[in-house]
């Protein structure tokens, strides 16, 4: 797999330094749904190829033409732009990212942001890296930083505002970048802890696997480390932190 593992992150890296000379001068194509781009459709399909191209038995589940999730032994989660609207309108930490699940368990993960150059991966129990340099989350400070993804899909806005309302007692953060991104920003330490309300599970698998390679937690709402398709609730950061996040979003969500 180390071959194809390899490519992956070859393609990642050559589509991203790509649309990074188109962010901000695109256009979004969607008309069923918003963001999407010429590039979202091309990036997707160019991964595809590469996995079947070295094993026809291997799935493929992704965000534009791909969405059905079929049961395998094998089976790649990618979202070809994780963050488009940011990408759209130029802005940076949008990311394309991949992911290889082996019997429901994430082997491997890729997440690499243009606009930073930055490329974080993760082999499963061999570690979380940024550009090649090992990272760790970051242990519980007397106030953790919070990341809140909440996606503008969410179908419970009340519950939503009422654990934004909650974490607000810590120091709470919201940003428009790809939540695979800022899952990785936990992952590096540079937060300690993220609470996702999702729209969908793409990135997810990728996160998963990246921040419990640096020593982290991520799970679904369930506390599950192998998160299906169709979870939507996402808790991860030090252990201290996760404890404290799944205790709120339980709370208010289960």
């Amino acid at each position: 797999m180390d071959a194809l593992y390899k490519k992956i992150i070859e393609q990642l890296v050559s589509s991203g330094k790509r649309i990074r000379e188109k962010s901000g001068k695109i256009q979004d194509i969607g008309v069923a749904k918003k963001n999407l781009t010429e590039e979202d459709i091309r990036i997707e399909r160019e991964l595809k190829e590469i996995v079947k191209e070295f094993d026809q038995k291997h799935e493929f589940y992704a965000e534009e033409e791909n969405e059905d999730f079929l049961e395998a032994k094998d089976v790649w989660a990618v979202d070809p732009i994780s963050g488009t609207s940011a990408f759209i309108r130029g802005l940076p930490n949008y990311a394309i990212v991949a992911a290889h699940i082996h019997n429901n368990e994430v082997q491997f993960a890729a997440v690499y942001d243009p606009s930073m150059d930055n490329l974080y991966t993760a082999y499963r129990n061999k570690g979380a890296y940024l550009n090649n340099q090992k990272i760790l989350v970051k242990n519980d400070p007397e106030k953790p930083s919070i990341i809140f993804n909440w996606s503008p899909d969410w179908k419970d806005s009340a519950k939503a505002k009422k654990i934004f309302y909650e974490l607000s007692d810590f120091e709470l953060y919201r940003m428009l970048s790809s939540y695979a991104v800022n899952d990785c920003l936990v992952a590096c330490g540079k937060y300690n802890g993220v609470v996702c309300l999702a729209k969908d599970s793409f990135p997810s698998f990728a996160s998963s696997l990246i921040i419990r390679e640096a020593g982290g937690i991520f799970t679904n709402i369930n506390g599950e480390e192998n998160i299906r398709p169709s979870d939507r609730i996402f808790i991860g950061g030090d252990a201290k932190t996760y404890q404290k996040l799944k205790s709120i979003v339980g709370r208010i969500l289960e």
